[in-house]
């Protein structure tokens, strides 16, 4: 085969981003070169999301962009946004290209065969993804555990674009999270679809918790006190005894955590399909928590403006993010997608007012994250993960901290070249917008 070039545009999650890093590694073995830019590329790859309307409308923009940029490139979209390109008619008399191969996440994996034509149609997809990879694009290296999610949120297109759960073998998880960290990898983040679906389809692996069990009984004799784990996201209702005995063990896990809690109302969470917690619920587990984690980050996934959110159930959602020890939060304001119930619900807000309501909870959370990264400013020690490609050829200048703080140094931290990223010991000594101002405790790095 002739020499050729990709470029890869990847959007959306972690899961999104592991799968880029796959297939990347699998053309590049293939004779592939990455191009820095799509003008120099043979093939370009867009590797979508679709899980807000924006998502869905950046890849079909992504699309018309990359084919102005490369007229001569064979452009292929894939993801969540490619199953719902394939229904999509845009307005008459609208500019817009179309991809010359559209793959949904079913047949993603596909594409770790090749960019061609030859991609195996017709044969049955593993359980389990084929997806590999040997090292990260990131500092902060992302290892995919679980696929899928069948609960059907009513907001929610994702069960349609990811389809029904799948699980990763275990050993083949920690495999590769031990390879990962051998590689000089600081962080890995577990992510997944939906974690806590993970063993649904193979009661066998046990489910999620027992699954960390493994990976930090695996990983720590090795690797604990100069690498850690992080958990990308979770439901309250995961916080449950069995789950907060496994955070209370685990060596490697970070104390912070992501928590998918969408509202405080219980009656805009059953709208939403998610009665089965309430912020109450998570209120007490953090409670619990902290008798082993007094210090934690705690970031949260917040939308609203539902259809049929009331003024009152407004104020509930705001007062519980003034009582939650929140450091930081991703707030959305409800955006309807066709296709799921929530777009037939009556009662749907003006766009003015859930913009509105997205600024009011915005600005709380504002609050609550100033004081948090002011809290931490009394710290004397703080293990900061390089951040992005700043590990490596540069010298350290930012990472995240074991609370998911953004910290940067104050001066260039020595070192970067081709060396491991490892863990950086630090202690604070200001605050700015960005995050934490820190500074290197010499003698303090942990051994390679």
């Amino acid at each position: 085969m002739a020499p050729w070039t990709f470029h890869i545009l990847t959007f959306g999650c972690k899961v999104n981003q592991y799968e880029s890093q796959a297939i990347r590694e699998a053309w590049r073995a293939q004779g592939g070169m990455e191009a820095v830019a799509p003008e120099a590329a043979t093939v370009v790859l867009i590797n979508s999301c679709a899980v807000t309307s924006r998502g869905e409308r950046d890849a079909r923009n992504a699309v018309f962009r990359m084919r102005r940029a490369a007229p001569h490139a064979r452009i292929i979209l894939a993801g969540c946004a490619a199953r719902l390109f394939e229904t999509f008619r845009p307005r008459p008399g609208a500019e817009w290209a179309a991809p010359d191969l559209c793959l949904g996440n079913d047949r993603k994996a596909r594409l770790l065969a090749g960019p061609w034509d030859m991609l195996g149609h017709g044969l049955a997809e593993p359980a389990w993804p084929p997806f590999r990879i040997t090292a990260f694009t990131r500092a902060r290296a992302v290892l995919k555990v679980q696929d899928g999610c069948v609960h059907r949120c009513t907001y929610c297109i994702v069960p349609q674009t990811r389809g029904v759960p799948r699980s990763r073998p275990p050993e083949e998880a920690l495999a590769e999270a031990r390879a990962l960290l051998a590689a000089g990898h600081a962080e890995l983040v577990i992510s997944g679809i939906n974690l806590g679906q993970y063993g649904r389809d193979r009661p066998q692996y046990g489910d999620f918790w027992q699954l960390l069990r493994f990976l930090d009984a695996g990983l720590a004799p090795e690797f604990a006190g100069r690498a850690r784990l992080r958990i990308s996201s979770l439901e309250p209702s995961q916080l449950d005894a069995r789950g907060l005995e496994t955070l209370a063990s685990c060596r490697m896990v970070c104390p912070h955590l992501h928590i998918s809690l969408q509202h405080a109302s219980p009656a805009v969470l059953r709208r939403m399909g998610r009665g089965h917690y309430s912020a109450e619920d998570l209120e007490q587990a953090l409670g619990r928590l902290a008798a082993f984690w007094p210090r934690m980050g705690l970031g949260a996934d917040i939308l609203v403006g539902f259809p049929g959110e009331t003024e009152e159930d407004f104020r509930i959602l705001l007062a519980e993010l003034e009582r939650l020890p929140i450091s930081y939060a991703h707030v959305f304001p409800y955006s309807r997608r066709p296709g799921t119930a929530a777009a037939r619900f009556a009662g749907h807000l003006p766009q003015k007012l859930r913009q509105a309501r997205a600024a009011a909870a915005r600005a709380v959370v504002e609050r609550r994250r100033r004081r948090f990264w002011e809290g931490q400013l009394g710290l004397e020690r703080m293990l900061v993960a390089p951040d992005d490609g700043e590990a490596r050829g540069t010298a350290v200048r930012k990472g995240v901290n074991e609370y998911y703080v953004p910290c940067i140094f104050s001066a260039p931290r020595p070192g970067g070249g081709d060396g491991p990223r490892r863990l950086v010991a630090a202690r604070p000594v200001g605050l700015d917008g960005r995050g934490l101002l820190v500074e290197p405790l010499p003698g303090e790095a942990p051994p390679l």
